[in-house]
């Protein structure tokens, strides 16, 4: 079941169209990320849900009431829609305390003291503010000030919560604790919640559902393994994936034991049942999935090692592998390699392949268990 649905859903800026048409359905209870580089329609797509911003054409649904069309004339404003909004910013009154910046919605709707006094202790509590009431934004550090837009949502208990890149101003460890905070909130709340960021990692680790945009055009809609192992086409592979994903061009052919990618001379064995023409493809493969071997195989590429870096559990390797730059990763931690005299192989059950003319991913064919790859 659909708690928000959004149709045909345009949005213009004079005559920037930032959304030429955009579909788009969100489960109830899912955790849903819209993600995509900056100007992508994203955070417009967010405020046009919100109602923060008037789409120029289409409707939106929201727990089955209609809050916006352009056919009829239906506008429902943002404090009557029942949602629950974290900003980028925080969005706290700095002239009030940190109880009053969470009950403050709940006192203009007129709630009873007892209930404030609940919500209150209840949402300091799951966020770890408890004590902390009576202190102004500004004697709170960044992390505490998101802990408060965050108890704001938990006490105001709304079905619906939007948030807009609500760790971008975190640092690098802050951000880690909050991306379990924010994936427990919505577990505890079970609210739908569309979730806008730049940050790949954030939208891995904590969707449901990733919905990848360019452009105002949703690219690819799926669930992070999907989204990762499989895209839709080449911006949303590069776009996935740190490191990124290496591509490389080769030429897909058929000879006597099955289908391969020649490149740079070598022909290297393709997944079984890969559709798609004879000629020039863009062959991808993700740097964990490159096999780093000490002896020449049938299908190994000489290697030299340019970079080692050590990331802590991993290490990124930078590889010159005849005139291309390919990054690999392996799993522990390496301070140095042999320079030269290795290889690499490319697994032909990780490869993907993208046409050349529309950047498309070929797709495979249903393969019966046990079939084997070109050799």
């Amino acid at each position: 079941m659909s708690e928000i649905t959004l149709r045909n859903i345009t949005k213009s800026y004079g005559s920037h169209l930032a959304l030429p048409s955009l579909d788009l359905d969100i489960p109830k209870g899912s955790f849903v990320t819209l993600l995509g580089p900056s100007g992508c329609g994203k955070t417009t797509t967010l405020r046009v849900i919100a109602g923060l911003e008037q789409a120029t054409t289409g409707e939106v649904v929201l727990g089955g009431k209609t809050v916006y069309s352009s056919r009829t004339g239906v506008f429902v404003p943002p404090e009557r829609r029942g949602l629950g909004f974290i900003f980028q910013s925080y969005a706290l009154w700095p002239n009030m305390k940190v109880d009053r910046n969470i009950t403050l919605a709940l006192s203009e709707a007129k709630q009873p003291v007892h209930v404030l006094k609940e919500r209150l202790a209840e949402a300091l509590a799951k966020v770890q503010l408890t004590g902390l009431a009576d202190r102004y934004p500004s004697e709170l550090s960044g992390g505490q000030q998101q802990r408060v837009a965050v108890a704001r949502l938990i006490a105001a208990r709304n079905s619906i919560l939007l948030m807009d890149e609500p760790l971008s101003n975190l640092d690098a460890k802050l951000r880690t604790e909050m991306r379990t905070e924010l994936k427990r909130l919505h577990r505890e709340l079970e609210a739908t919640t569309v979730y806008v960021t730049h940050d790949q990692v954030e939208a891995l680790t904590m969707s449901d559902i990733i919905v990848v945009m360019k452009d105002g055009i949703i690219q690819q809609q799926g669930s992070p393994y999907e989204i990762y192992h499989n895209p839709a086409n080449l911006f949303v592979a590069e776009f996935i994936g740190d490191p990124r994903i290496n591509l490389l061009d080769g030429i897909l052919r058929t000879s006597v034991g099955g289908r391969v990618v020649s490149f740079e001379g070598t022909d290297i064995p393709t997944p079984a049942g890969l559709h798609g023409a004879d000629g020039p493809v863009t062959l991808a493969i993700r740097p964990e999935n490159i096999a780093i071997v000490d002896r020449q195989g049938p299908f190994s590429l000489p290697a030299e090692v340019d970079i080692v870096q050590p990331t802590g559990s991993q290490t990124i390797i930078s590889l010159s592998v005849m005139g291309h730059r390919i990054t690999a990763l392996i799993p522990r931690f390496e301070t140095s390699l042999p320079r030269k005299n290795i290889w690499i192989e490319f697994p032909a059950d990780q490869l993907t392949f993208f046409d050349k003319g529309s950047a498309s991913r070929i797709p495979l064919a249903q393969v019966a268990p046990g079939a084997s790859h070109a050799a």
